[in-house]
């Protein structure tokens, strides 16, 4: 029985820490990227396309403009749906927790404290497309 139940508790724990992952990777892989590549910046991309397009002074202010303008707007679209992934991921805990016996809750939350610091020193960004 504690092999079944072991076996369960790794499913459950997998699958709530993959979701959560999921819903931040896009993000978080995107933010790497720009560090270990630093062709993958806004400033670049304005950089690579106003030399490779030939663009103008006039022509280049207008694309850092676009490109400021689409990073706001990824940047509010992740607020919005903030909200949203943070209910999911409370409630995912909170069935995890009803799963678990006081033995394993402890170590439960300590997993949930790692993930969430490792989170708040690597905040997402927005995407900068």
């Amino acid at each position: 029985m504690k092999s079944r139940t072991g076996a369960a508790l790794i499913l459950v724990v997998t699958f709530a820490l993959g979701a959560a992952a999921g819903g931040l990777g896009y993000r978080l892989i995107e933010k790497r990227a720009s560090a270990v590549n630093p062709r993958n910046t806004p400033g670049h991309l304005v950089k690579e396309m106003a030399e490779g397009l030939n663009l103008d002074a006039a022509q280049k202010a207008r694309l850092e403009e676009i490109v400021g303008r689409s990073r706001e707007r990824y940047r509010k679209l992740s607020e919005q749906f903030r909200p949203q992934y943070d209910v999911i991921r409370d409630q995912t805990r909170q069935e995890i927790r009803q799963i678990l016996r006081d033995d394993q809750k402890q170590r439960f939350e300590e997993i949930i404290t790692q993930i969430d610091d490792r989170h708040r020193s690597n905040p997402p960004r927005v995407p900068h497309h």
